[in-house]
C-alpha cells in the first residue's frame, strides 16, 4: 500500500474519530454531491477506499439503492487526515423511483461507519420509471 513503513502505523478513522455529512445538489434530474468527513479526534487517522453510501428512509431503514464502486485505481488508496482537517469523496445518483429518502444516509468505510445528516435534496427525480445506482469516488483531503 505504501513504501514508507511508518505509514502503516496510522490507524483507520473509526466511527468516533470523525463527523460525517452527505451533501447533495441537483444535477439535472439527478444529484451530485460529496461525503464530507472531518477528523474530530486528537490524532491523525486514515480513510481508505471509497465510501459505501446508503440513503435511509424515514425511520432509519435503508433504501434499496446500490452503491457502485468503479474499478479505477488510486495510489495510494487512502488519505490521512490530521485533527481538525477534512476529506471528501464525490457522489452521484441519477434516478430514484422508490420510497422517499430521509435526511439521513448510512456511510461505511474500512474501520468505521456513521449515520450522516443529508443536506440539500434527499433524492433525485424518477427518470423513465427506473431507479439508478449511486456511485462514489476516492476520498481526497480538502486543503
Amino acid at each position: 500500500m505504501s513504501e514508507d513503513p511508518g505509514d502503516d502505523l496510522v490507524p483507520a478513522c473509526g466511527s468516533d474519530d470523525v463527523s460525517v455529512v452527505v451533501h447533495w445538489e441537483h444535477d439535472g434530474p439527478g444529484l451530485r454531491g460529496q461525503v464530507l468527513v472531518e477528523n474530530v479526534s486528537g490524532h491523525v487517522c486514515r480513510l481508505a477506499n471509497k465510501p459505501d453510501v446508503t440513503p435511509l428512509r424515514v425511520g432509519g431503514k435503508p433504501l434499496r439503492v446500490r452503491t457502485i464502486m468503479t474499478l479505477e485505481w488510486q495510489d495510494p488508496g487512502y488519505v490521512d487526515i490530521q485533527p481538525g482537517k477534512r476529506a471528501s469523496a464525490s457522489l452521484s445518483w441519477g434516478s430514484w423511483c422508490g420510497l422517499q429518502a430521509s435526511d439521513q444516509a448510512q456511510v461505511v468505510w474500512p474501520g468505521g461507519s456513521a449515520v450522516a445528516q443529508v443536506t440539500g435534496p434527499t433524492q433525485p427525480e424518477c427518470v423513465d420509471g427506473e431507479s439508478g445506482n449511486l456511485t462514489t469516488d476516492w476520498f481526497h483531503v480538502i486543503e
